[in-house]
Order: structure tokens, then C-alpha cells, then sequence
């Protein structure tokens, strides 16, 4: 896991709505989460390491472990009245692991990417007194990281329960920058914003499992994740940098003070501030065929118009934070998981969709999200090892009214690895 922190903390994006608040929240899940549409409440699978909901990790029997690592790689296409843009990216995307602890109690615990920001935008404008051409900059880059640590254990023959340890942590940086592009011998401006989030919060969940006569079974599951409020600091720089062709290649403080290199801070001080992220309530709920067919369906909430403290910590040129819903949807297909001859019937194949509000509200227009989602889980000698495909297609936001349409597809490659650890072997 410390030797994974670096790759995922380069974790990003790029997308002109990271710009504001914690910028774009990760969807959660590993590959076999994220080609059913995202989905993982109701899943419980001795196979499947499933973060999403805690009371998961009680699938493991007291001697299976699993160990989890992905990557992805994004295609993004932009849109708007003005101009067109693509952009291409892939990066580590998590490392996770699940043991028993007994055989009551499992546990699991991971690296994964929580939010990212990343965006580079140019806005262009005329001075209002002397028509003069102005170039006004705005860059971010970024993003948070989550450590979760969870236990579960089954309270009954059909009733789990676990909680998760969160622990967030990230830096955001943010530069505006304005230039005068007519005129070569002014000062460029800049302020530079560098953000340094960390925080623990839990999170609980419960699932009810049943199976009706080894043919049909279905599975409820939810989660609640408590509201935490933590200090951050706020780096916040000022910096007017002089062109170096200039004939002084400085500038005059006073009538006597000359500086003679071309860059001045005049400004910089380190601010401390609260960031509240609102409680996550979540149902689910799956059905199905046991080892063969599995369909589920999840429902999300988070109330994030009752927390301004976004607002007044971070960039809010125009923003504000709205309530969010979201639903997702997928289907899982095993034609015959013992099959003898034939490796396309042990294949699982995935489906799956979702939308989503998103958390942030630009002048009264708030953006939606619709996705479609689809992978195949390709299984390892017959063994509960496996290698996870998804692709998810996303749509987002829209074109008119000088804002950005983006279209994007996201490859998920992930390695889900099984092994049989603490038994006594009797012969040797």
C-alpha cells in the first residue's frame, strides 16, 4: 500500500467542473462494481472483494483471502458553443486486500482514489477603459486519496454487519493567473491556492442474505456514512511576475526600495478552515440464481445543501452545493461456473447503468450525469482468481448556455487474487 500511495496520489482527471469545491468524486467499487453500473450494497460474493458496503467482507470463509489491484485509463471529449477539446489519461487506480480474522469476523482494507481535480481554462477579455486584451488563467490539479479499514462479522444465519475507518487525505492547487498579452512591459499576476486536506470518518453497513432452496436467493443491503467536519489549511499565495526583457528587470516598492529580480510576492499567508462533507445514506438490493445470474439495483443520498462550509473555504466564483440522488442498475451472467470444456461458459458477463445529480449547482443549472457500463470477469485455471474488465461510457453536463458537454469512456483493468491461508495441513 506505500509503495502504490505515490501512483494513486497522482490520481486525475480533467474536467473544467473540478474547478470547484473537492472537484470530481471517484465512483466507487472495483472492476467487477464498476461494469455493473457501479453497484455493490446488495452484493455478497466469497470472490468479490465489495469496499462498498462493509458487511460484505463476512463473505470470506475462515481460510480465504483476497488480494485486489487495478488500473484505468480515460478518453474524454469536450463540447461547448465555442470550441472543442479531447484529452487522454490512465493511472493506478486501487490496491486492496481481504482476510479472515477467526471464524466470526473478517476484515478488509485498501488504497483508493476518492476525488480528483484537473482543469486548465482560458477565459479571454477587453479591458473596459482602454480595450486592451486580458488572458485570464484558471489551472487545478490534484486530489484526495481514501485508507479504509473495515470489519464485519454475521450476527445471525442470514445478518451482516460491518464498519469502515476512512481516512482521507489529499492536496488541491488552484492558480489564477492574468496576463496583458498587448502590452509586454506589464506585470502578470497569479495567486496560487494549495489546499492540504486529512481526515478519518466511519461508515456502516448491514446486508440480509437469503437462499431459497439452492435456486433462487436475494439479498438487501445499506449503508450509512456518518457526516465529518475537519480543518484544512489554505496555502494562498499573490505573486506579480515582471517581464525579464524589461530594461530594469525589476520594479520600485517605494522611491528608494528597488527589487531587481522580476518576480515579487506580494502576498502570502496560510489560512486554516473547515470542510464538512454531509452523511451518505444508501440502499440496495439484489436478486438472482446462486453462482449463475445476480441483478441489483442501488439508491444513494446526500444532502449537501445543508453544509455551506464549501463555500467559504474553497473557490466559489458562482457555485453552490445542491442535494444529490442517484440510482444504478446492473446484471451479472455465469452460463455454468463448473464447467468442464468450453471457457466462455465460465466467463461472467456484466452490464450495467446509473445517473446521478452532481453536487455542484452553477448558476442555477445543475448537472446531470448518465452512464452505461459493461466488462467480463475472466476467470484464472478455474479458481476463484480472476482478471476484470469494464468499460463505463458517460455522459455529462451540456452545450448550451456556455457550458461543457463532456463524453467520456473509462477502461478499468483489475486483478482479483485467491488463496487459501491459516490451515493445519495433517500429512505433509
Amino acid at each position: 500500500m506505500l509503495i502504490a500511495s505515490p501512483a494513486i496520489s497522482q490520481y486525475d482527471t480533467y474536467s473544467p467542473y473540478t474547478r470547484f469545491a473537492l472537484g470530481d468524486f471517484t465512483k466507487g467499487g472495483f472492476g467487477q462494481n464498476l461494469a455493473m453500473g457501479g453497484t455493490g450494497l446488495a452484493i455478497k460474493k466469497s470472490n468479490h472483494l465489495n469496499y462498498l458496503n462493509p458487511a460484505a467482507y463476512s463473505a470470506r470463509d475462515s481460510m480465504s483471502v483476497l488480494f485486489d489491484f487495478g488500473f484505468n485509463g480515460y478518453m474524454n471529449y469536450y463540447k461547448s458553443t465555442a470550441v472543442n477539446n479531447s484529452w487522454r489519461n490512465g493511472n493506478f487506480h486501487h490496491i486492496a486486500l481481504s482476510v479472515p480474522i477467526g471464524k466470526n469476523f473478517a476484515m478488509g482494507t485498501g488504497l483508493v482514489p476518492f476525488s480528483s481535480v484537473g482543469y486548465n481554462i482560458k477565459q479571454e477579455f477587453n479591458d473596459l477603459g482602454t480595450g486592451d486584451p486580458l488572458d485570464f488563467y484558471h489551472h487545478g490539479e490534484g486530489g484526495i486519496m481514501k485508507y479504509f479499514l473495515g470489519v464485519s462479522t454475521e450476527l445471525f444465519d442470514h445478518v451482516s454487519v460491518g464498519v469502515n475507518m476512512n481516512y482521507l487525505l489529499g492536496d488541491i492547487n488552484r492558480e489564477r493567473y492574468l496576463s496583458f498579452p498587448s502590452q509586454p512591459d506589464f506585470a502578470s499576476t497569479s495567486a496560487i491556492e494549495e489546499i492540504h486536506i486529512s481526515n478519518t470518518y466511519f461508515g456502516f453497513g448491514f446486508q440480509y442474505h437469503e437462499v431459497i432452496s439452492d435456486k433462487f436467493f436475494f439479498t438487501l443491503g445499506g449503508t450509512y456514512d456518518l457526516q465529518t467536519t475537519f480543518n484544512s489549511t489554505l496555502d494562498n499565495t499573490i505573486t506579480n511576475k515582471f517581464p525579464s526583457s524589461s530594461t530594469n528587470s525589476g520594479a520600485y516598492l517605494n522611491d528608494s526600495t528597488f527589487i531587481s529580480s522580476n518576480i515579487i510576492i506580494s502576498g502570502s499567508d496560510t489560512l486554516t478552515g473547515s470542510i464538512t462533507i454531509p452523511a451518505k445514506i444508501g440502499f440496495g438490493i439484489a436478486l438472482g440464481i446462486p453462482d449463475k445470474l445476480t441483478v441489483t439495483a442501488d439508491y444513494y443520498i446526500q444532502d449537501w445543501s445543508s453544509t455551506n462550509s464549501l463555500n467559504n473555504f474553497l473557490e466559489n466564483d458562482g457555485f453552490n452545493l445542491a442535494d444529490t440522488r442517484s440510482m444504478h442498475f446492473g446484471a451479472e451472467y455465469t452460463p455454468d461456473h463448473e464447467a468442464l470444456r468450453g471457457y466462455h461458459k465460465l466467463m461472467s458477463y456484466r452490464i450495467g447503468g446509473y445517473y446521478s445529480d452532481h453536487y455542484i449547482q452553477v448558476q442555477d443549472y445543475q448537472m446531470k450525469e448518465y452512464g452505461i457500463t459493461f466488462g467480463v470477469g475472466l476467470p484464472m485455471n478455474k479458481s476463484q482468481s480472476s482478471f476484470n474488465i469494464a468499460f463505463t461510457l458517460i455522459t455529462r453536463g451540456t452545450a448550451e448556455e456556455n457550458f461543457v458537454k463532456e463524453n467520456y469512456g473509462i477502461l478499468t483493468f483489475s486483478v482479483t487474487l485467491h488463496d487459501l491461508w491459516f490451515y493445519k495441513r495433517k500429512f505433509d
